[in-house]
């Protein structure tokens, strides 16, 4: 089994299982025939996920934070950084910054940056309660911050998600974060969920910005997923350093995640670079 870090892992901690957001991130399972879900998840086990990220191969785990989605729930950054130091080994961890309150939100992030295993900052602004394009205004002072703070940020955009949080298709569009990575060229940003369905334009994008990297987590974790070809077919063709994986655990067993994901058609000679590389060079992690 390869070595694997996944970039969306939200583990079973009390802080996310007692409110909405474990339960958002659990659509797919009860709500798709295929999707059966965890039984780490089910259980709300943390030893048993350890067990299920040691039989996949997931050497890592990325908590990506989530402050301000409305119906769909988040949770403190405390939880987060407490995660992140208890399980060091484990888990590090992107702080999710709320887009209700950007300013208090980010004195408040301030002093939690530099901590051991924060690694990113984590907005959402296509599902947030006021749905906003990632290029926004309000969302500058972020932008500014992860530049001066040298993290990477991770902007998750999806239909999915989006329609979850009660709003239409055009608010995950990757379009404006082309803006983004034009306006700040030295801002790293990771493209959660891929800003699936819009694959091609997504790719597109990330061809032209060298500071994109594109997550589609389970929408190449998953097998006859709609889209998923055009994210491999961007990896095999130009897109090889800048690709990550992910599972958006607790979505899908892990193992059968690595699996599907396996099965997706990749250059051989790129797989260990999706899988593990680009990410520990990204967020500086043992290579």
């Amino acid at each position: 089994m390869p070595r694997c870090i996944d970039m969306r892992l939200r583990p079973p901690i009390p802080e996310w299982v007692s409110g909405p957001t474990f339960k958002t991130a659990m659509w797919y399972p009860r709500n798709a025939s295929r999707f059966k879900g965890a039984r780490s998840a089910w259980t709300e086990s943390m030893d048993v996920l350890f067990e299920e990220m040691d039989s996949a191969g997931v050497r890592y785990g990325v908590v990506m934070g989530r402050a301000s989605s409305g119906q769909l729930g988040g949770v403190g950054n405390d939880a987060i950084v407490n995660a992140v130091k208890r399980w060091p080994e484990r888990f590090v961890g992107f702080l999710g910054i709320d887009l209700e309150n950007i300013e208090r939100s980010l004195a408040e992030t301030k002093p939690l940056v530099g901590q051991p295993g924060v690694s990113g900052i984590s907005i959402e602004p296509g599902s947030s309660k006021t749905p906003r394009l990632a290029d926004d205004p309000a969302l500058t002072p972020i932008y500014e911050a992860c530049v001066a703070w040298d993290l990477p940020v991770s902007i998750s955009l999806s239909g999915l998600l989006s329609a979850l949080a009660g709003h239409d298709l055009s608010w995950c569009s990757p379009i404006p974060v082309q803006r983004v990575a034009m306006k700040y060229p030295k801002l790293r940003i990771v493209v959660s969920h891929a800003a699936w369905p819009w694959a091609e334009q997504m790719a597109s994008i990330a061809l032209i910005c060298p500071n994109i990297y594109v997550s589609p987590d389970l929408y190449t974790a998953t097998a006859h997923m709609p889209g998923a070809r055009t994210y491999v077919d961007a990896a095999n063709c130009f897109l090889a350093d800048r690709m990550l994986f992910g599972t958006a655990y607790p979505t899908r067993p892990l193992d059968e995640c690595v699996h599907d994901f396996l099965g997706m058609g990749w250059n051989p000679a790129i797989v260990d670079k999706i899988l593990y590389d680009n990410a520990a060079r990204l967020l500086g992690l043992p290579r």
